[in-house]
Order: C-alpha cells, then structure tokens, then sequence
C-alpha cells in the first residue's frame, strides 16, 4: 500500500511539474512578441502600408534646442525621467517655466514624437481622417513657475490615445532607436526637445 501511495504521489508531482512547466512556457511565447515590433535602428524612413495614412508634420521647423529654450520674456526648461525607456514602460516629461514672467504657448498638445530615419525626423503619429487633428490650441499663458506635464504609455495605442482626436495611429509600429519628444508651442521661439532611445 506504501509503495502505491509513493507511485501515485511520483505520478501526480511529474504531472504537476510538466502542467507548470508547460504553464510558463506559454506565458514566456507570448510575452516574447510584446516588445517594439517596427523597424530597427535607424530606418530610411517611415511608412505605413495603409495608403490612408498622412503622417503628421507639425511645424517643428529647424531651430531646435535641447532641454532650455529662451523667449523673448523668460526661459523654459524641458526635462525627462530618463534616456532610455523600454516599450511599454511610461514616458514622463515636464515642460517648466523657470522664469518670473509668463510665456505665451499653444497649449499642451503642440508637441510631436518622432523617430530618427536617414531622411530626418519623423513624427510617428498620422492619420487616416480626411482632417487632421488641431495640435495648435488657442493662444495660452504659462506663468512663471507652471508646468505642462506629460505621460505617455509607449505603445502604439498609449501615443495615440495621448493625442487630440479620435483618428491618430502610429504606422509603422514602434520599433528599437532613437526617438525624440519635441515642444514646438512657443511662438517666436525654437523648439525645445529631449531625445531617447526606445529599447525592447
């Protein structure tokens, strides 16, 4: 009788360990295909299969500066958690006004994340509505002092869901390199931007 119990209690801690073992293994292929899915590195450029989609070209212009920008009244400093941010994982960037006087802005959607590519920067975001969204806001002050935050889950559906409108995407899917957040709602002013490396 002792001996069947042990046979029986062999049998059921095999079967066990086979059901958990088989258990991860299917969770370890499935989180595999959860990383960034798009090009890598430093593409030619960007596009989407979708002959719909216009990608966005907000007007960033070639006067960029990293991190600070001065205006005409104050100075504007815009700062993230990190350079290197895994897929998935939150981007967090604060845009503050460092001086004493306001400053005039577009508010807080005029801003693009773009991607590196051989033919320049490119915003990620598009869309397929006959119109595109209004990134530009009315005219907005930022006193001294204020900030404009941001969080943004990165992911396809994360960026998206951060920007004005219901009909923005991001084509091609995300993928390994260098991207950058750019502000360019400061009238009169360069933009400001900060860079990052998205990695899987």
């Amino acid at each position: 009788m002792t001996r069947h119990r042990r046979e029986l209690l062999s049998t059921v801690g095999v079967t066990l360990s086979t059901a958990v073992l088989g258990g991860v293994a299917g969770c370890l292929d499935t989180a595999a295909g959860d990383g960034p899915q798009g090009p890598t590195g430093t593409p030619a450029t960007l596009s989407c299969a979708d002959d719909d989609f216009v990608r966005l070209s907000p007007p960033v212009g070639d006067s960029i500066v990293t991190r600070t920008v001065e205006t005409s009244s104050t100075s504007l400093e815009l700062a993230t958690e990190g350079t290197a941010e895994t897929y998935g994982q939150s981007l967090r960037l604060v845009l503050r006004n460092a001086g004493d006087q306001p400053a005039t802005t577009r508010g807080e959607h005029a801003y693009a994340i773009q991607r590196e590519t051989a033919a320049g920067w490119r915003d990620v975001r598009g869309t397929t509505a006959e119109t595109a969204p209004d990134l530009a806001g009315d005219p907005q002050t930022l006193a001294g002092g204020d900030t404009y935050s941001w969080s943004f889950e990165l992911t396809e559906a994360g960026i998206a869901a951060a920007s004005p409108g219901e009909a923005v995407d991001v084509c091609p899917p995300l993928g390994p390199g260098s991207h950058r957040f750019v502000y360019w709602g400061l009238p009169a002013s360069p933009s400001v931007a900060v860079e990052f490396d998205l990695i899987g």
